[in-house]
């Protein structure tokens, strides 16, 4: 029940950043050209969209998958690319809410890790495949909530953007 909770927190939360970034203009010097900004505490957060496009554009000239934009110590805001041949992964003691903004691609989750393999700093491991998982299409608005300890990655990648919050679980 806690961690349906913490789902449905995460993903109320995301889609007001998303829904208050989408009925607003850009700001000048926006998440493109700054670094993640520390979640305050008595004040709400806000993402323009204009801004939120430019990171995208940002990240793909500089080849780059993903750039924090809300640091909250415990939990953070994400703007992400997929990329066909991304490792799959599973964390150990944070839980994944993704948003999918822009594309498509199989999500594949469950299983079993391959080769799995802990990457230092994180509570990551990064493995060569997932065997036995649960393959699940995704598309523009679509939602996947991922647990601590669940095997998740992606393949069949067209144009995947999304929106990811993390979350310690632990």
């Amino acid at each position: 029940m806690r961690t349906l909770l913490l789902s449905v927190i995460g993903t109320v939360v995301l889609f007001g950043v998303w829904g208050v970034a989408h009925g607003r203009g850009g700001q000048a010097g926006g998440p493109a050209a700054q670094q993640a900004s520390t979640a305050p505490r008595d004040k709400a957060a806000y993402f323009a969209n204009a801004d939120i496009q430019a990171t995208w554009k940002d990240l793909e000239a500089r080849q780059v998958i993903n750039k924090r934009v809300l640091e909250g110590g415990a939990y953070s805001i994400n703007v992400r690319i997929v990329k066909e041949g991304d490792a799959p992964l599973v964390h150990a003691s944070s839980a994944d809410v993704w948003v999918t903004m822009e594309g498509t691609a199989t999500a594949i989750t469950g299983g079993q890790l391959v080769d799995g393999k802990k990457r230092p700093n994180v509570d990551d491991e990064a493995g060569s495949a997932i065997r036995g998982g649960v393959e699940q299409a995704l598309k523009p608005g679509d939602v996947l909530y991922i647990p601590a300890g669940v095997p998740h990655g992606f393949k069949d990648v067209k144009g995947f953007r999304a929106f990811l919050i993390r979350f310690d679980t632990k």
